[in-house]
């Protein structure tokens, strides 16, 4: 499971693997490795941002799929702690809900520590030998960078020359055979198929996806594109089927906005 952080403290945004949820709803926290200098550490960031009356959320999915091996615990009531973690956290710290590893779940003063607002340094803890990534895909080249995303136009000449045969979208919200609602649209997904004149031809996947502005060619238009661009930003990409100076959501072109993206030669 891939999720994109706003760290209110930091000011900036960053993409990390999770590795526990605790509780849920309004008290949904997650469980993140975060970057940094000293090889990183892992910290609870709140799904809300609970000093907002407009409560925005600072947690964004980019890949649902969770990892194999993960448990799930709860008590049955919101204001009930797990019997197991009394003895480590204070009254009033909130932990009715676990999904999560088990090996960090039996670890009562980690998970603790955590709980309590706590910080856990990855390097000599018991996460430095778990750090895992479930969403990279053998096979797919993926952008997390502008250096990334400047490769990558590269491999296929700017786009130039490039027509966009084909495009699909998933949302993730489906009705089961027994016509009952599943409305969340977490997987938010769109494929693009790429033929070249000058290369392979090559599909993109765009991840967590926050806007698609499609614009096909008019009537008596050609559809090659003749240039591209594709930016990342604050752990987010922009591409537009035209060359931009900057990301631009007024551009009258096709263009899209997604918290990730991955691409392959087909």
């Amino acid at each position: 499971m891939r999720i994109r952080v706003y760290d209110k403290h930091l000011g900036s945004y960053f993409q990390s693997e999770v590795y526990a949820i605790i509780n849920t709803g309004y008290y949904e926290k997650y469980l993140v490795s975060v970057p940094s200098e000293s090889g990183g550490y892992m910290k609870l960031y709140d799904y809300l941002d609970k000093s907002d009356k407009k409560l925005p959320v600072l947690v964004n999915m980019v890949i649902p799929q969770g990892p194999e091996g993960w448990i799930y615990k709860k008590t049955g009531d919101a204001g009930r702690q797990f019997e197991e973690y009394r003895h480590v956290l204070e009254h009033g710290i909130l932990f009715f809900e676990y999904r999560g590893f088990p090996w960090l779940w039996e670890d009562t003063d980690t998970l603790g520590a955590l709980l309590r607002g706590e910080s856990v340094l990855i390097k000599d803890s018991m996460f430095e030998d778990r750090l895992y990534s479930d969403t990279a895909l053998k096979g797919w080249n993926y952008v997390k960078t502008q250096e990334d995303a400047d490769a990558f136009q590269r491999s296929v000449c700017g786009f130039h020359d490039a027509v966009i045969r084909g495009l699909g979208y998933v949302s993730g919200a489906y009705v089961t055979a027994d016509k009952c609602m599943k409305p969340l649209a977490d997987v938010r997904r769109v494929s693009i198929q790429i033929q070249r004149q000058q290369c392979q031809d090559f599909e993109m996947i765009f991840e967590g996806v926050t806007a698609l502005n499609l614009r096909p060619p008019g009537d008596n238009y050609m559809a090659d594109i003749y240039d591209a661009s594709l930016f990342v930003r604050d752990a987010s990409v922009f591409f537009s089927d035209s060359y931009l100076e900057k990301p631009d959501m007024s551009y009258s072109g096709t263009w899209i906005t997604a918290y990730g993206l991955r691409w392959r030669f087909t």
